[in-house]
């Protein structure tokens, strides 16, 4: 199980001790030397902590460090860091690009008139933070929300931006297997070109993967791969694991929507073969099953 480090977990506690006892914002320089740590160490790991959202700050000669309620949920060991998520705003300004870990986000406005709002507050200041810059919000490690809008009001040195949103997208946390087409025709590696090609017109598809006797996928074969073998004049009574294309791209059946987009987009395929634990094919899904899918949500 993922978790802080020893010394990030050491830093995180002895914040949390100082901003009990002193009942303000605490400095880094007050953590180092409770700790006889190296100050700019300290900083960087305080950072680090604020970027997911353990820590908050304020500027200014009163201004520190404070751990979150998130903090306090992780040391109670009732959060774990595992596939914690968090979100990034990514910001075009004047030829500016940024990309900053937001630390929190509120959604205003979203049923009442005109457009929603999204308040972001970010884990450090950028140059590109300013009025009138396009913003991108994207939620990590998976892309589950996207929030696009220009920025109306910013405040740099709070690291603060307000969000007028264009568009605001969620995509459900389904898994692959659950939408995927599962009437899957395979063809085995030992078959020639020509019944492999019998095989697709029989059941009106555009390709097939292509499996060894065990039913492991080896590789994929499609119409217009065939067309070319016959433009060509090459034998179509030939083995088709001769010509099977090998660059296949899968996806398991427990991975998300999410999963599934950022690899089609990534390798710039409509179609992912969809493999079992065992690594054998049970279907495919495509970007129309996806758009089916988010398109059919009432």
């Amino acid at each position: 199980m993922a978790k802080l480090t020893d010394v990030q977990r050491e830093i995180l506690e002895a914040l949390v001790r100082l901003y009990e006892k002193k009942g303000r914002m605490v400095k880094s320089k007050e953590v180092a030397e409770l700790l006889g740590k190296d100050e700019g160490t300290v900083r960087n790991i305080i950072m680090w902590l604020k970027g997911i959202g353990f820590v908050t700050s304020r500027a200014g000669p009163a201004g520190g460090y404070a751990p979150t309620l998130k903090a306090y949920e992780y040391l109670r060991g009732e959060l774990s860091v595992t596939g914690m998520g968090y979100a990034k705003l990514i910001i075009e300004s004047d030829g500016l690009k940024d990309e900053v870990t937001i630390v929190d986000m509120e959604i205003m406005r979203l049923l009442g008139p005109g457009k929603a709002k999204a308040l972001v507050r970010l884990s450090r200041s950028s140059e590109a933070l300013r009025p009138g810059a396009k913003a991108r919000v994207e939620s990590a490690p998976s892309l589950r929300m996207i929030v696009k809008g220009v920025i109306e009001k910013a405040e740099p040195a709070r690291g603060e931006a307000l969000i007028a949103v264009d568009k605001l997208i969620v995509i459900p946390d389904v898994r692959v297997g659950e939408i995927a087409s599962r009437n899957l025709i395979v063809a085995r590696n030992d078959m020639t070109v020509r019944e492999v090609a019998r095989l697709l017109h029989e059941h009106g598809i555009r390709g097939a993967p292509i499996v060894n006797k065990d039913g492991k996928i080896e590789g994929f074969i499609t119409t217009s791969d065939i067309a070319a073998l016959v433009a060509f004049n090459m034998d179509l009574d030939a083995p088709v694991s001769r010509y099977v294309r090998k660059n296949v791209f899968t996806i398991n059946e427990n991975e998300g929507l999410t999963e599934a987009m950022r690899l089609m987009d990534y390798y710039n395929v409509g179609r992912l073969v969809v493999l079992n634990s065992e690594g054998k094919p049970v279907g495919i899904v495509t970007r129309t099953d996806i758009l089916r899918y988010i398109a059919a949500l009432e």
